[in-house]
C-alpha cells in the first residue's frame, strides 16, 4: 500500500545485514535482552492471542504505536536443506508463510532528520492477523533503540517473549490439575501454626 510512496528519503535508520550469523533460539536459549533474530523468532512462535492481544493494547495508549499497514503478503517459499554428503542445496518442500512490514508513526532525533520506524512480522501459513500483530509487537520492542520510555507491557522485552510461548504457557497451566498434597500440607500447617500464634498472642 504504503511502500511505494514511502522508498522517497522516509527511512533513515535502514536494518542491514552484517553478516552475523542470526541466533537460534532451538539450541541456544535467549539470554535477555535479546538480539533481533532471537527477538523475531520467539514472536514468530508465539501464540496468536497473545500477539493479538499486546499489539491492540499498543493501539490503545500502551505501546506508541500509529501504523499503518505498509506491505502485506502470503505466498510460497522454498525450503531447502545442505546435506553435508552432497555438499550442495536441495530443495525438500515448500511452505506457505505471510509478511507484514508495518509503518508506524515517527521519530525526530536531534542528530538525524526525522523519519518513520517499522516493525516487521513473518509467520508459518495464511494468518495476516498474527503477522500484522507480530509487527505491532516487534515495533513496540524497539522502544529503547528510539530512545522511548516503556509505558506498557508490550514495550518490555523479557515480560513478551518469556511469556509468548502457547505449549509452555499451556503446559505449566495445565499442570495445576495434578495432585499437590505435599505443597498444600506445607501450606496448610503453615496456616495452622500461624492461627495458633495469633490466637497464642
Amino acid at each position: 500500500m504504503y511502500s511505494a510512496c514511502l522508498r522517497v528519503r522516509v527511512w533513515r535508520k535502514r536494518r542491514q545485514d552484517n553478516g552475523a550469523t542470526p541466533d537460534d533460539i532451538t539450541r541456544t536459549p535467549p539470554v535477555y535482552p535479546c538480539s533481533r533474530s532471537s527477538r523475531l523468532q520467539q514472536l514468530m512462535r508465539g501464540d496468536e492471542g497473545y500477539l493479538l492481544a499486546l499489539a491492540y493494547s499498543t493501539q490503545r495508549g500502551y505501546g506508541r504505536n500509529h501504523p499503518f499497514a505498509g506491505e502485506i503478503r502470503s505466498g510460497y517459499v522454498e525450503l531447502e536443506i545442505v546435506p553435508e554428503e552432497l555438499g550442495f542445496a536441495v530443495n525438500v518442500g515448500e511452505m506457505l508463510m505471510t509478511e507484514c512490514e508495518m509503518v508506524n508513526g515517527f521519530v525526530d532525533p536531534a542528530d538525524e532528520p526525522p523519519h518513520f520506524t517499522r516493525g516487521y512480522g513473518l509467520v508459518f501459513g495464511m494468518s495476516e492477523r498474527k503477522a500484522m500483530a507480530m509487527a505491532l509487537v516487534d515495533r513496540a520492542l524497539q522502544a529503547p533503540e528510539y530512545g522511548e520510555h516503556a509505558v506498557g507491557p508490550a514495550q518490555d522485552e523479557e515480560f513478551v517473549l518469556a511469556h509468548a510461548d502457547n505449549v509452555e504457557a499451556a503446559g505449566f497451566v495445565s499442570h495445576l490439575k495434578l495432585p499437590h498434597y505435599v505443597d498444600f500440607q506445607a501450606e496448610l500447617e503453615l496456616l495452622k501454626r500461624l492461627q495458633r500464634e495469633q490466637k497464642n498472642g
